[in-house]
């Protein structure tokens, strides 16, 4: 497990009237049972809620928060009008951001105490591992986690609480765990919540808010039942998908063409030849790889690509080994859906992301369980001092 789960946000209410305002002392966050947490350990959980706040914004709202916020982020741009942004609980950005720091650092000494109850140690390979990474990490951003109030301690704390978090989980939630889970289970929520598919896509509208142009539609619903006729009779989709994809290929250069015809004359230029040139190497390059898989897509129940319409009908209208047409705002789709069972790559994979999914709800849980057996206190002079934005001085100029 790589992803720190958060704690209630009910419990954090509680916390917060449990906090003690401290003399002047900006150097620890707060106290769980008397064990401090770092200023250092706040301010580095607050740029990783940074992360999480717009995986959060995209999950609510797709259409304006798209992915590549997410690049961007991981690229190292920051947007600084994406704090002031309400969220769905009516919280700003800035505001998740430092609650989940907050929760962060009382969790990590939950853990610590877990860790330490289970009778768990770090290996040599894991202390290791630990030296690796804060000694990586501090070379290449080292100068800038000090600008921001981190020290290289503060670093390995949360480095390594990560690690503990893995084990406990573990200790609780693998397979011989204390929670008696099996692999059937894992597997089994695999095939109920993931789907493999092979599909082709008609579209009959550019736009879901145009008026639908009733002849288009019925065109590409015949050619679509067509196709879905060959896959039934046994044609690979592999094959139709081939064929499917030449066809729109073709049409698009027609399209192109007439559109010269018309006035576009000397668009053809050396970047133009380049480009296919490049487009040939590639599929050479293509052909001569023998791909297993090809045209297979791996669809979760969360998934919103192609579209969150096309998803839902593939888990609730497509049975395992059949075709189907399935439609959405603006096209058909010709899906073949396979046994997601098959692909043991693909179950290695997820396999982490899926043991979060089935119980990370019973982990948080277990978090505050453990957390409401101590008494815990907030410094708000710390909270006020260390700011989101100070966070982020590149960004905001502080």
């Amino acid at each position: 497990m790589t992803k720190f789960r958060r704690l209630l946000a009910a419990l954090l209410a509680v916390c917060i009237a449990l906090s003690l305002a401290a003399c002047g002392d900006t150097s620890w966050i707060c106290e769980v049972d008397g064990n401090a947490v770092a200023a250092g350990v706040y301010i580095y959980y607050q740029t990783e809620g940074y992360g999480d706040a717009l995986y959060q914004l995209v999950q609510e709202d797709s259409e304006t928060y798209t992915y590549p916020y997410i690049y961007y982020y991981n690229m190292g741009y920051i947007e600084p009008t994406v704090f002031d942004v309400t969220m769905s609980d009516g919280k700003t950005v800035e505001e998740y951001i430092n609650e989940y720091a907050l929760d962060m650092c009382k969790q990590n000494v939950i853990v610590d105490k877990l860790f330490a109850d289970l009778g768990l140690e770090i290996t040599d390979d894991e202390a290791a591992l630990v030296d690796s990474q804060v000694r990586s990490a501090w070379q290449n951003n080292g100068e800038g986690l000090e600008k921001i109030g981190v020290s290289e301690e503060s670093l390995r704390q949360v480095i390594t609480s990560k690690i503990k978090e893995t084990k406990v989980f573990d200790e609780y939630y693998e397979v011989g765990g204390r929670n008696g889970t099996t692999e059937d289970e894992i597997t089994d929520y695999f095939a109920d919540n993931y789907a493999r598919i092979k599909y082709m896509t008609f579209t009959f509208a550019d736009n879901a808010d145009d008026a639908i142009d009733e002849t288009r539609k019925n065109e590409q619903l015949e050619l679509a039942n067509s196709y879905l006729a060959e896959a039934e009779s046994g044609v690979s989709m592999d094959e139709l998908i081939k064929r499917h994809n030449d066809e729109v290929a073709a049409e698009a250069a027609e399209e192109a063409e007439t559109a010269e015809d018309d006035g576009a004359e000397g668009a053809e230029t050396e970047d133009t030849e380049t480009d296919t040139e490049a487009e040939a190497d590639t599929e050479d390059e293509a052909e001569a790889e023998v791909d297993e898989y090809e045209n297979e897509n791996i669809l979760s129940k969360e998934s919103t690509y192609p579209t969150e319409k096309f998803v839902n009908y593939v888990f609730t209208a497509v049975k395992v080994g059949e075709f189907s047409v399935v439609q959405d705002d603006t096209c058909f789709y010709v899906v073949q859906r396979l046994d997601v069972k098959e692909r043991t790559d693909i179950y290695d994979s997820y396999r982490d992301a899926i043991m979060q999914e089935l119980f990370d709800d019973d982990y948080t849980k277990l978090m505050n369980t453990e957390l409401e057996k101590y008494d815990v206190k907030v410094n708000d002079k710390s909270v006020k001092r260390y700011k989101t934005r100070s966070a982020f001085p590149e960004v905001f100029g502080e």
